[in-house]
């Protein structure tokens, strides 16, 4: 799914892959910086390695570079994310000369890296509004310049410096440090087109890595958006997803990730992203590793004649919205992007692309109507009858047409008969109470994800799904050894 999206590599932020993910991205072709360490000596929790790192740092970094080493994907080692050694602390540099060294010694085909962040108020992150959070300025005055001052020996012993959420300065540094490479490490997705531009236009910045490809338990909310009260780091409880990330966490194509791919080339059409109504006109806060809360529906009940907001991502020069063939407009496209004012109105919605005064792209949405089935997509129908094989069974709440209804949030419990069993069932609602290990679940935008496991034997796999008010349906899976 990366790949389709246009991603050619991966960081294994902030420590060692699975060994299984290093099999793939070599059957795949898909490059890696595999990583180390989040920290060294100095912590970043009470209890986190930098209590072990003195005494292991060496075997664990022999471990990794000779584990590692044979796979085609890896191309760059990296010591360390955000390492707090990196920012003045003494000894800083010499740790980091002492570790790019020995990995050489163990692999001298591979660049080494580390990712270094940029210089912000901590005290803010946890405790203020952080709504205006973004990239530090680069003073004028290079005596005021401490991110400069502090990092600069520590960055010696690097072959590619890693620069998390500093594109502002990729030119500037490409000047101070003739020789030096720089890879974006961590980008924030609002601002992908900033980072994006930059790393193309400049021939020292070698790629991006944005924060995240794919949403994650932890760092709850830090995608969240907020319209009431100050923003901050952390969200409070049910928040328990990071609420971030190109796909989320079942693997579903979040906005931001459409609008990746028509900033790299990866799609021509527009994408539609409607903006719910109760938050029209609202003051939306939210920190640039979120976005816009916008879906990918024409669906509203009970919103019709309000005002609503329609994003248009587009590669165009200009787009025109249409709603049931009335023109709300056409708009230039800035940052592939335009946006439009309009009215909700169930039926068709569309946004047709102009260059040079001719439709060049047209894309739609349309209403969907009431909850009629449900429908069961495996990822593959057979898996091998190893135990812990899996398939990834996508579950749709649909109309009567087929279409998804993404107002749907009816409970679906499901079994697993025969070669199989049911491991776990999610949606990407980031502040859902229900477990994931459970036998049902609400769906959420009118999808569900369930994941089934091979129980060591061969033979049918019988997964069935029921629902108030749905037919029940099932499906049948072949566990067989490969």
């Amino acid at each position: 799914m990366l790949k389709s999206s246009g991603f050619n590599a991966l960081r294994s932020a902030h420590n060692p892959p699975a060994p299984a993910l290093l099999d793939a991205c070599d059957r795949l072709g898909l490059l890696v910086i595999d990583e180390s360490f989040d920290c060294w000596r100095q912590g970043k929790n009470p209890n986190d390695y930098h209590v072990y790192f003195e005494e292991w740092w060496q075997r664990d970094t022999e471990a990794l570079v000779k584990r590692d080493r044979n796979h085609p994907s890896v191309i760059m080692w990296s010591i360390g994310n955000e390492i707090p050694e990196a920012l003045g602390i003494p000894d800083g540099a010499s740790w980091s000369r002492h570790q790019a060294d020995f990995v050489r010694s163990l692999d001298s085909t591979r660049f080494v890296t580390s990712a270094i962040v940029m210089y912000i108020d901590t005290e803010a992150m946890t405790t203020g509004d952080i709504s205006q959070l973004g990239p530090s300025p680069v003073p004028d005055d290079p005596e005021k310049d401490i991110w400069t001052k502090l990092t600069t020996q520590f960055a010696q012993p690097l072959d590619v410096v890693g620069y998390n959420y500093m594109h502002q300065r990729y030119a500037g540094d490409g000047t101070r440090y003739p020789g030096r490479i720089i890879a974006g490490t961590e980008t924030w997705p609002h601002m992908a087109y900033d980072y994006w531009k930059e790393t193309e236009r400049l021939p020292h910045v070698i790629g991006d890595f944005v924060w995240t490809a794919w949403d994650y338990l932890g760092e709850a909310g830090i995608g969240q958006v907020v319209s009431d009260g100050n923003l901050t780091f952390a969200a409070p409880y049910p928040y328990h997803l990071a609420n971030t990330g190109d796909f989320d966490i079942c693997g579903f194509k979040r906005p931001q990730s459409f609008y990746r791919d028509l900033l790299w080339g990866v799609r021509t059409e527009p994408f539609i992203g409607v903006l719910e109504p109760q938050l029209t006109g609202k003051q939306l806060k939210f920190l640039p590793w979120g976005w816009e809360p916008v879906i990918e529906s024409w669906t509203f009940p009970g919103e019709e004649d309000k005002p609503i907001q329609v994003d248009t991502y587009a590669v165009d020069e200009e787009v025109e919205l249409f709603i049931n063939g009335v023109s709300f407009g056409r708009k230039p496209v800035s940052q592939n992007k335009a946006t439009f004012d309009a009215i909700y109105q169930p039926g068709i919605i569309e946004a047709v692309g102009y260059s040079s005064g001719k439709e060049t792209s047209r894309t739609s949405l349309r209403t969907a109507g009431a909850p009629a089935d449900m429908r069961l997509t495996p990822d593959r129908d057979t898996i091998d009858s190893k135990y812990g094989d899996l398939a990834y069974i996508t579950v749709e709440i649909v109309d009567q047409d087929g279409h998804v209804v993404p107002t749907a949030e009816h409970e679906v419990s499901f079994e697993v008969s025969g070669a199989g069993e049911l491991m776990a069932v999610g949606t990407a609602n980031p502040m859902s109470e229900e477990s994931y290990l459970g036998k049902q679940r609400k769906a959420w935008h009118g999808r569900l994800l369930a994941i089934v496991r091979s129980n060591g034997q061969s033979g049918d796999i019988v997964f069935s799904a029921r629902s108030d008010g749905l037919p029940p349906l099932e499906i049948r899976l072949n566990a067989k050894e490969n």
